[in-house]
């Protein structure tokens, strides 16, 4: 097996020759076919493996791909040159994707038509192939574009890598991306391609280090939010947004939980740009939910003077929203936020620092419970005194509350023993979150109808008596319930 290291990136077609003139080095062009295929039930896919057959320069191969192979932006490859146009048994006979089929029939999901550019490039210390791919994916009557640059990394530091990324992002505007064409050729075939995407849970073992961890919930998050981010570019709606929002405050959280070894200045500067991108999607957001919690199902059958007026100026503060999330999701700090991302995960100052070594490389295990008994401490203290505490003291708390919760999704796997004890922490941290995150929304609608009345007293009086329930102290008793449940659940750890 050969272990590749590589960045992918989304580039628009016209940006192609710009692309390339930032590339030095000897180059050629191939015309690169394949076909992928899988059984009906699609197996390869769902453990994780993409199998093609491709013809090309050099005849027809096949290749096996993993999604990973220890690294962020690592996968495993098994590749052999076959006679057929279909799979060939024997060199699958040798890769691990054998047990699992056990003789079972495979069949074309989707094809390729590429034209790949190539260009060898020596920078840094290292030598890096650069491939401009462009053409298209088919699958069932479908088809969709493809305009990417591959870096793969072939020899030397893998910091040169990402020094390549950023000189050619410079003059070219590349949008990282984790789906591979494998992953979109699926989604084509099964028609859901460019839907809004969901997290994918990240595969953790109970004896990995600390280090593989972060990098595996990192990638998991990367993923979420790179995908998000397109699904936006090509389509603004709700959901959408909700994804993104959530993808970027994940990640803030995953620096959080890892903080011993998020503490560097780039680590820094990732939460800065984090923390923004998520605030650009924030105003989106909270009118979306008041839009269609609220307004669609109590307020446009109330009848008031000015109602009319307010909605008209409550759907032209969401265009004017989607407009200043959609300029934000286009921006240059949106894709320097990604590729800094990438770049701390797979090099940043805590995978080499030698003071960092023994967290680092320490069982995951005994770092989560470590991270998981301080978590739960802050919520603990806070919640002592909830019931002196204001609308934003009570926000505060939900934010530790939220880190928590994902803190303790994300770690749960490594704590097998004890699934049922998961599921009721897991559960409980979710009833806080609910319940404090209705506080909040309750908090923030009241200034939204204030903000969108635009100083109309009596407009904004007449609004909140139809759109915000007279329910605190109702939604204060349940968020307390939920805090003393979660406080009296065992932890699994």
């Amino acid at each position: 097996m050969d272990r590749e290291i590589e960045l992918k990136f989304l580039i628009p077609p016209e940006a192609a020759a710009e692309t390339l003139a930032q590339l030095k080095g000897e180059g050629a062009v191939r015309q690169l076919d394949a076909t992928y295929f899988d059984t009906p039930g699609h197996i390869l896919r769902k453990a994780g493996f993409g199998l093609r057959v491709r013809d090309g320069e050099g005849g027809r191969k096949q290749t096996l791909k993993s999604a990973s192979a220890g690294g962020v932006f690592s996968r495993g490859e098994w590749e052999e040159q076959i006679a057929g146009p279909d799979p060939d048994p024997d060199a699958l006979s040798r890769t691990p994707a054998a047990a699992m089929l056990a003789g079972q029939t495979l069949a074309p999901v989707f094809t390729t038509r590429v034209q790949r550019t190539v260009r060898l490039v020596e920078v840094g210390g290292a030598t890096i192939e650069a491939a401009l791919d462009q053409g298209e994916l088919l699958a069932g009557g479908r088809k969709a574009p493809v305009c990417e640059l591959e870096l793969e990394l072939k020899s030397g530091p893998a910091s040169a890598l990402f020094d390549l990324a950023r000189d050619v992002a410079r003059h070219a505007p590349l949008r990282l991306s984790l789906v591979s064409k494998a992953e979109r050729g699926y989604g084509l075939a099964a028609g859901n391609e460019g839907g809004s995407p969901r997290r994918q849970t990240a595969t953790l073992d109970r004896h990995a280090t600390v280090g593989e961890t972060l990098q595996a919930l990192g990638h998991a998050d990367l993923a979420h939010l790179c995908s998000a981010l397109e699904s936006l570019r090509e389509r603004p709606e709700p959901e959408g947004v909700h994804q993104a929002r959530v993808a970027t405050r994940r990640l803030r959280a995953l620096l959080k939980i890892f903080k011993p070894l998020a503490r560097d200045s780039a680590a820094q500067m990732l939460d800065e740009g984090l923390h923004w991108l998520a605030a650009e999607f924030d105003t989106a957001r909270d009118l979306d939910v008041f839009i269609g919690d609220v307004w669609d199902q109590d307020g446009r059958r109330a009848h008031f003077n000015g109602r009319d007026d307010f909605e008209r100026a409550l759907n032209a503060a969401r265009a004017s929203a989607y407009l200043r999330m959609e300029a934000a999701v286009a921006s240059t700090r949106a894709r320097e936020v990604l590729l800094e991302a990438a770049a701390w995960l797979e090099t940043g100052a805590w995978t080499r620092d030698p003071d960092l070594a023994d967290v680092r490389d320490g069982r995951a295990d005994a770092f989560a419970a470590g991270v998981l008994d301080h978590r739960l401490k802050q919520v603990r203290t806070r919640a002592k005194h909830f019931d002196d505490l204001d609308a934003q003291a009570r926000h505060r708390l939900r934010l530790k509350g939220k880190t928590l919760r994902y803190a303790a999704e994300d770690l749960a796997p490594l704590f097998p023993d004890h699934p049922h004890r998961v599921e009721r922490f897991l559960e409980a941290s979710r009833a806080v979150q609910d319940t404090l995150g209705a506080l909040n929304d309750r908090s923030v609608r009241k200034t939204l109808v204030e903000t969108v009345a635009q100083g109309d007293a009596g407009q904004a009086r007449d609004v909140a008596r139809v759109a915000l329930a007279d329910d605190e102290d109702d939604l204060v008793d349940a968020a307390r319930k939920a805090l003393k449940a979660l406080l009296e659940a065992k932890p699994f750890w």
